[in-house]
């Protein structure tokens, strides 16, 4: 190891000498070298100006929580929403989407892992209201749990497993519920009797945040998802390391112009599915208040009709007039 002075300033390199083999010298004519370049603390590699991507795009999500380098902030995150300690974590390397597509039919964009040697468990951030989330989750769920065995193994072998979701809109059933639910297979008598630990569901509705009262573990993490630049965030990694770290990772990951344009393409295909569903709900809408003041009219003009015909009886008028009159069956004009 040796220094090499550049503008006055000493570095470590380590010079390598190379043989000319190619003209059949013996003699080395050429050096290499290697910096070693540690930056000062502070100084961020990333553009001040650039935005950092968001940690809610799932692709993203998946980039800073479901790489093995990045184990210690997972695990931290894990512990944090099952709030129990964790010793081992083992993440399942699953590819992101590839191409110019970034629908999630082209890769896996959950985060897999195995936590203390035989634990399955799944996370996954969840942008698009499909409206059928619930059956998602169970059948998400199912999968998981099965893949511990094989056909004619012992049921035996099938351990605890856990799925996380964050969502980023409320689910309408559980608009009374906190901002963190946790689900488990439970007697309806008392309410309290578990049938079976192996079943396990988190979900986390991000937008409920500013009804988060407590501050408590989760409270930073969502922080962190909900905006990650953002005021409170910065105050909280002063305090918490894994916060201070999973926004350096998501800095480095915002510099990265490859997954930088996986981020693009995934959030693009988010947006005009969005708009898509948003387009359908509105014509659906539309439709359904024309439909319904049509079946308002109708039904407003028979019960018009049958009052008629009530004063035509009251009138001693023949039955068979009346119905020819209002257009009326002979049960409509006697049924109340």
């Amino acid at each position: 190891m040796q220094n090499l002075k550049i503008h006055g300033k000493f570095f470590p390199t380590n010079f390598q000498k190379h043989k000319n083999t190619k003209y059949g010298g013996g003699e080395p004519n050429y050096l290499t070298c290697k910096f070693y370049y540690k930056p000062k603390k502070g100084i961020k590699n990333m553009n001040k100006n650039k935005k950092m991507l968001s940690p809610k795009i799932d692709v993203v999500f998946k980039m800073l929580f479901g790489e093995q380098k990045h184990e210690r902030i997972t695990k931290k995150l894990i512990e944090d929403v099952i709030e129990e300690k964790v010793e081992t974590i083992e993440l399942e390397q699953t590819p992101y989407l590839w191409g110019n597509q970034a629908d999630d039919k082209l890769g896996i964009i959950d985060v897999r892992a195995t936590i203390n040697g035989k634990n399955p468990i799944d996370i996954e951030m969840q942008i698009l209201d499909n409206h059928d989330i619930e059956k998602r989750i169970l059948f998400y769920w199912s999968k998981l749990y099965l893949k511990q065995i094989d056909r004619g193994d012992d049921y035996n072998k099938l351990n605890r497993s856990i799925s996380i979701i964050f969502l980023d809109y409320e689910i309408e059933k559980l608009k009374q519920l906190p901002i963190h639910t946790k689900w488990q297979i439970r007697s309806d008598k008392n309410g309290k009797t578990i049938l079976t630990e192996d079943l396990e569901i988190h979900i986390i509705e991000i937008p409920k945040i500013n009804r988060m009262l407590e501050n408590g573990k989760l409270k930073k993490w969502i922080l962190f998802l909900e905006n990650p630049e953002g005021e409170e965030t910065k105050k909280m990694a002063e305090k918490e390391k894994e916060i201070k770290e999973a926004i350096e990772t998501l800095e480095d990951i915002s510099s990265d112009e490859a997954k930088e344009r996986i981020a693009e393409l995934r959030q693009k295909y988010i947006m005009d599915t969005k708009s898509q569903l948003r387009t359908a709900e509105e014509k659906g809408l539309k439709k359904g208040i024309k439909e319904g003041l049509k079946k308002g009219l109708e039904e407003g003009i028979k019960s018009g009709k049958k009052e008629i015909a009530k004063k035509m009886l009251q009138e001693n008028i023949a039955l068979e007039t009346i119905i020819e009159i209002t257009g009326l069956t002979e049960d409509e004009i006697k049924t109340d």
